[in-house]
């Protein structure tokens, strides 16, 4: 079995188109082992806390922790996120972090191949609705790399 590589700027034309449609299972909102993070930059959390109506010292105490290595993180209340509702849908959707609106567009779940299986074993929504452009694909990877450096 080959490796599956992540799908760098550089790298060549995806060989398979790549279909997704969210089916709003809120899968990619719970924990997941011990993955449980949604990443947050300062923009975000403005942007967020605005939206909620409160100062960003108020969203900070309510809704994030700061993880060892500094970076600030939206809280997970039990096994879910704390925006994720009763319903299972998002509270904060129009303004939610590039982590969440990027998914599964993100680095290390797309190869030139497709969807990675980690990918697709997390979200029931990946081979679902029509293909992606590759041009929007790439964009959304990039604007995920971007994120991770503010």
């Amino acid at each position: 079995m080959s490796e599956e590589l992540p799908l760098a700027p550089e790298s060549p034309t995806m060989k398979r188109e790549l279909r997704f449609e969210c089916t709003k299972c809120g899968r990619c909102c719970t924990t997941r082992g011990e993955y449980a993070y949604v990443y947050l930059n300062p923009a975000e959390l403005r942007r967020i806390a605005a939206y909620l109506g409160i100062g960003a010292q108020e969203f900070r105490r309510r809704y994030t922790k700061r993880d060892e290595y500094g970076w600030t993180q939206l809280s997970f209340a039990e096994e879910s996120c704390v925006f994720l509702d009763e319903r299972g849908q998002c509270s904060v959707h129009p303004v939610r972090p590039t982590q969440c609106r990027t998914f599964p567009f993100w680095p290390e779940f797309v190869t030139p191949q497709g969807f990675s299986a980690e990918a697709a074993e997390l979200c029931e929504g990946i081979g679902q609705g029509p293909a992606w452009p590759e041009a929007e694909v790439r964009s959304l990877i990039e604007e995920t790399r971007r994120s991770e450096e503010e």
